[in-house]
């Protein structure tokens, strides 16, 4: 089983378009801090969140105070703000797994210190590889996504549904 940290930006693409039961049954462990998890303020989406956690799928790390003094004294080239996003490069950093974000200056902070990054379309091309979903659904997939964060790669993705239409 492989490790990975993430972020909420990929967990929020996954809630919407429905994918999290998918997401939760690849063959990964999947983290996220305390400080990152706390980022979760919809009910809805806690409800959700909080039963991936129940069962094990989800695990939140939590800091002791030596490592939240450690995370606040951790230099970046880009000078991050966010402690939640601090917490998750550290992390990925002392666990030297891979980690799972949408937001361009964390993804290319982590790639500075030899971290594996990924996004949301990463998670979809994991499903479809896995065959935990079918072509017609993964072209379904992508153009939601389109519409639920526009700020992803559009011109991968349409790549990959003009791949995925091709070979139908």
């Amino acid at each position: 089983m492989k490790l990975v940290i993430t972020d909420v930006s990929v967990l929020f693409d996954l809630f919407h378009i429905k994918i999290l039961s998918e997401f939760f049954a690849l063959d990964f462990e999947i983290y996220i801090t305390v400080f990152v998890y706390d980022e979760i303020v919809n009910q809805e989406q806690i409800k959700e969140f909080e039963e991936f956690r129940q069962t094990g799928k989800l695990i939140v790390l939590d800091l002791s105070q030596e490592e939240e003094e450690q995370v606040i004294n951790f230099k970046t080239k880009r000078n991050l703000k966010s402690i939640p996003d601090k917490t998750m490069l550290w992390k990925a950093i002392q666990l030297n797994c891979p980690l799972l974000t949408c937001d361009a200056k964390l993804r290319k902070e982590a790639i500075d210190n030899g971290i594996q990054v990924h996004g949301s379309i990463w998670v979809l091309l994991a499903l479809e590889k896995e065959k935990l979903i079918e072509k017609q659904r993964m072209i379904a997939l992508l153009e939601q996504i389109k519409l639920v964060n526009n700020r992803l790669p559009m011109v991968e993705i349409d790549k990959i549904m003009k791949r995925l239409k091709e070979n139908e």
